[in-house]
């Protein structure tokens, strides 16, 4: 028998016991929907075969399960009650699980009590023989007295908290389960072997007493075990297997994007007739992981692909700010342009794309794009040549005085006897593209001097012709001269740029604002080289008037930087609000960084040109982005990320009184939660603090929760549960409340750094993650003595007395690094004389947190009363709340007087008298 049961399926199963919610015993089809929510259709088809597998003797099982009976049926009768009507014989059902509770085993008999708990049938007994199975190591066996097993174990678990029993005996249960978990992060059946499902079925069992006992870490190695052992279809082994594992992990993962290739698999191998392989088994446990995912919205990666580039003229190589580009079925808002001819194009699904570049006067350009989900793509620089038949000629007219752009200015230009012109925009900015030839160039405006000008037009080229107009009132130059400005893709000023009139010996350098002035130019078409280490040279062609300014206006010219690595720098923002993520984990294959409140981040030294970035972050869904450069670059990058939508109480914002502690420290922790939903909902909050590594150093429920004792009497544990009850948040529908957690946490002598601080919302019915959201504080270098102390031994010596008196000192280290605390000391007389001193330097290391020292042993003759004063001075290294001196006393030495007197004094003989005496005694100083 034992070995029948532990055949590989014969072992699985989560789901019976916490998704068995609904109660009733009708056996005949009514004809309502099976459908949980409304985009369940492959349920509604599996509830319905399940219907018809049901046999006349109650059994739900087909030929084709390899699960037994009793699992086969259990199964089957949990998925069919998360229906909306009961399709099948309950108490005929419930006869294939009958028996004697001590004949059952450990499994079918925990299967027993939650169908009878849920058919509202009394499980005393049942219960009762179920606890009695517990051994003396916490765990439980197959039978009474059998030796104890992780699957076993989890089995009672979870069928005692179905039931509201689990209390007596989980924390014997938890701690041998805990000692149970082997190297892999995972559970097995025995010895050293992992088992997917026995894990997932522990995982399942413990989940409830995360913030309970000290078992996150224990929780987070066995998920990260069942994900190494995913395929890639996403599925673990079979179909019965995955649903068993995903409804172990859908109830602890708010990032729903982790299993959403398994859900989707599981669904697509669902058969025609709406079972999974024929079997009931299979069937039952995958119609649970499905309903599992009510309300639990799976969405699309927002996250579209972008390409991003500069499209540069192949005159002179610069930018081409009115560049056309054009990406078929994309709206022309995702394609954003800057004068410098960056651009960027966002919005893109994964695919092949042709994009096309233009320009007035320029050949178009088009290229093949191919690209990833979500991938990010530097193309790098797209070259536009000028169409070779013509001449571009461009420019910007500008008042010679004051530099103020010249609107409506005309330009007429003569080729071969044929007149062409243009006005000037606003800017000043015009542009023609003129037939090749010699031609005349005159510009004519109102109030200004007429400008002319001469140049031979050449096939394919670009040239610049912006005189600076001269008013009529003022004289005209003798000769021409060329000013302008150089500056750097951000703008800054270039000083001591040298520009050169190519074929000339003329040159000049740009001050110290960038400005350069070339004077005594003939009037005849000049190139002009600009050029400064550490810049790309360029060279711009200009036609110079008679007797005229020329503005050059601005050079832009572009760092030349040849970087050894790439780095990443940007911020990871909320996609629905623009908030700053904090807790967010940015990670490449090379290293990983975690935001702070800002949500900031920054990596460097990405040695390769293809990566791939990554976000996680609690409560939101998981972002990657596949990069791709053409070479090293600092690249600017924001992540826009989208919250986990889980349904139920949501976590909207998170805060605590200051961003910075010190050690010893307690963090009030402020939450404000939201119910969107029309119904009630309650939540427990759970806190989780880990560092910037990840590692967990706490972890606490909001309310407090009393230690679970595995000997609870039955006053304690209505007690515990109470307790349980308190700790649940009520909000009412639409309801949005301020909440201050009545734990917190107290950052004791962890070391300086930042701690992301995440709060979890837990569905106060199915403890199931509905929420969680992270904040980050920083805990600073603290060098702190709560108090430093001094006595002397003895503290109580006779006048005259000879004592060797032993100094000591107690420090309270409240410090979060090692620290030396350095100190003087003496000891004095009641009259004040120094009697010892000294110095002391005492080394602390951050958990040495009360330490005791000897400072010395000083033998003297007391010869003075009164008190010997022990003084700290100079204290160093450290800040100390409290320093507490010591003493030595001597009381004074005592001399005794004594008079007697009596009354009378003087009787007559053989009188009877009565003779009082009085004894007084007075002590005074001796010497």
């Amino acid at each position: 028998m034992r070995e029948k049961r532990r055949s590989a399926l014969a072992c699985a199963t989560l789901a019976f016991f916490a998704l068995a919610l609904l109660v009733s015993s009708s056996y005949a089809h009514n004809g309502a929907s099976h459908q949980i929510s409304d985009n369940s259709l492959a349920i509604t088809a599996a509830l319905h075969w399940l219907e018809s597998a049901q046999s006349s003797d109650g059994r739900i099982v087909t030929e084709f399960d390899e699960a037994s009976d009793i699992q086969a049926t259990a199964e089957s009768v949990a998925a069919v009650k998360l229906g909306d009507g009961a399709t099948v014989d309950d108490e005929a059902a419930l006869s294939v699980l009958s028996n004697s509770p001590e004949l059952l085993s450990s499994e079918h008999l925990a299967r027993l009590i939650s169908l009878r708990f849920s058919l509202a049938l009394n499980i005393t007994n049942e219960v009762s023989e179920l606890i009695s199975r517990q051994g003396a190591d916490g765990g439980f066996g197959d039978f009474n007295g059998y030796g104890s097993t992780p699957l076993d174990t989890a089995y009672a678990l979870i069928a005692l908290q179905h039931v509201g029993k689990d209390a007596a005996v989980a924390g014997l249960a938890v701690r041998y389960l805990s000692s149970m978990q082997l190297a892999s992060g995972g559970f097995g059946y025995y010895g050293e072997q992992s088992s997917v499902m026995v894990t997932g079925l522990v995982v399942k069992a413990l989940k409830p007493y995360l913030y309970t006992f000290n078992i996150s870490s224990l929780l987070s190695s066995a998920v990260n075990f069942l994900y190494t052992l995913q395929g890639a279809d996403g599925l673990w082994g079979s179909d019965w297997e995955t649903a068993l594992v995903l409804q172990s992990l859908i109830p602890i993962t708010s990032d729903v994007t982790r299993y959403e290739t398994s859900v989707n698999t599981l669904v697509a191998n669902q058969t025609a007739e709406g079972s999974w392989a024929g079997q009931a088994y299979a069937t039952a446990l995958a119609i649970s992981a499905l309903a599992s995912l009510e309300n639990i919205e799976i969405p699309a990666d927002p996250e579209k692909a972008l390409i991003r580039g500069r499209v540069v003229s192949g005159i002179n190589g610069n930018g081409i700010a009115n560049t056309i580009i054009d990406v078929r079925d994309l709206d022309s808002e995702s394609v954003i342009i800057e004068r410098s001819g960056q651009f960027a194009i966002s919005n893109l699904d994964g695919g092949s794309y042709i994009v096309t570049y233009s320009a007035p006067g320029y050949l178009p350009v088009s290229q093949s794009v191919s690209l990833q989900k979500g991938q990010f793509a530097d193309i790098g620089t797209v070259v536009l040549q000028v169409a070779p038949s013509a001449s571009l000629i461009s420019g910007v007219l500008t008042d010679s005085s004051t530099g103020a752009a010249i609107a409506g200015a005309r330009i007429v230009v003569t080729v071969n006897g044929i007149s062409q012109s243009a006005v000037s925009d606003e800017s000043g900015a015009y542009q023609l593209l003129l037939e090749l030839g010699e031609a005349s160039f005159t510009v004519i405006s109102d109030s200004y001097h007429e400008v002319d000008a001469n140049a031979e037009l050449a096939a394919g080229t670009a040239v610049n012709f912006s005189p600076a107009l001269l008013a009529t009132s003022e004289p005209r130059p003798n000769s021409s001269n060329i000013t302008g400005v150089v500056i750097d893709e951000s703008d800054q000023a270039i000083a001591d740029a040298v520009l050169t009139l190519l074929g000339t010996d003329q040159s000049a350098s740009t001050n110290t604002v960038g400005v350069f002035n070339i004077t005594g130019l003939a009037p005849v078409p000049v190139e002009l080289e600009v050029s400064k280490p550490g810049y790309a040279s360029q060279v711009v062609s200009f036609i110079i008037p008679k007797k005229s300014h020329v503005n050059a206006g601005v050079i832009r010219l572009r760092e030349q930087r040849v970087l050894a690595a790439s780095s990443l720098t940007g911020q990871v923002l909320d996609l629905n609000t623009g908030a700053p993520v904090a807790g967010a984990t940015v990670q490449t294959d090379y290293s990983s960084v975690t935001t702070g409140n800002n949500g900031f981040y920054r990596i460097t030294n990405i040695p390769v040109l293809e990566f791939t970035a990554s976000v996680n972050a609690p409560g939101y869904l998981f972002t990657n982005k596949d990069i791709s450069l053409t070479h090293h670059a600092d690249l600017p990058l924001n992540f826009n990320i989208r919250q986990a939508d889980l349904g139920g109480v949501e976590i909207a914002a998170l805060t605590t009184p200051a961003p910075t502690y010190s050690a010893y420290q307690g963090v009030v922790i402020s939450t404000t939660l939201r119910n969107e939903t029309a119904l009630t909902q309650g939540a427990r909050l759970y806190v989780s603090v880990k560092d910037r590594a990840g590692r967990e150093v706490d972890a606490f429920s909001g309310r407090y929760l009393p230690p679970l004792d595995s000997a609870l009497d039955e006053e304690e544990l209505a007690h515990y549960q109470q307790h349980l009850a308190d700790a649940i948040e009520e909000l009412a529908p639409g309801e949005q409340r301020l909440v201050e957690l009545e734990q917190w946490w107290n950052t004791k002598n962890n070391p300086p750094g930042d701690y992301v601080i995440t709060v979890q919302a837990v569905d106060g019915v199915t403890s199931n993650l509905v929420s969680e959201k992270s904040v980050v504080v920083t805990v600073e270098e603290t060098r702190r003595l709560a108090s430093l102390k001094v006595s002397a031994t003895p503290a109580y010596v006779l006048l005259n007395g000879q004592a060797d008196v032993a100094l000591s000192a107690n420090l309270l280290n409240r410090s979060n690094v090692a620290t030396v605390a350095t100190f003087n000391y003496r000891l004095k007389s009641p009259s004040g004389q120094v009697l010892l001193e000294g110095q002391k330097a005492i080394e602390l290391a951050p958990e040495q947190d009360n330490v005791s020292t000897e400072l010395a042993v000083f033998p003297y003759q007391f010869s003075l009363s009164g008190d010997y004063i022990v003084e700290l001075s100079d204290v160093a290294g450290t800040r100390v709340d409290e320093l507490v001196g010591g003493n030595v006393f001597v009381p004074p030495s005592i001399r005794l007087e004594i008079n007697q007197f009596l009354t009378p004094n003087e009787v007559v003989p053989l009188e009877g008298v009565s003779v009082q005496s009085n004894i007084q005694v007075k002590g005074v100083d001796g010497e």
